[in-house]
């Protein structure tokens, strides 16, 4: 996909980053995570940046703004 990306959150953890990404992916949302390359040695210095094309941002925002606990299922 071509034009600019912007970040859209930015993160502490790789784990947190890569669920976040898997929710953009699942509903069609172009994504790639940025910054994370010293995480390999444990270092997360600024954060780890979730970036999408400048043109899905609004979808983007839309889908990590969606409460997704109504549709979890528990059984204890």
């Amino acid at each position: 996909m071509s034009g600019s990306w912007v970040t859209l959150a930015v993160f502490d953890a790789l784990s947190a980053a890569e669920i976040a990404s898997g929710r953009l992916l699942a509903e069609g949302v172009s994504c790639r995570l940025a910054d994370h390359s010293l995480l390999a040695l444990g270092i997360v210095a600024d954060g780890i940046e979730l970036q999408v094309p400048a043109a899905q941002l609004e979808p983007a925002r839309a889908v990590l703004a969606r409460d997704y606990s109504g549709e979890l299922e528990f059984d204890p």
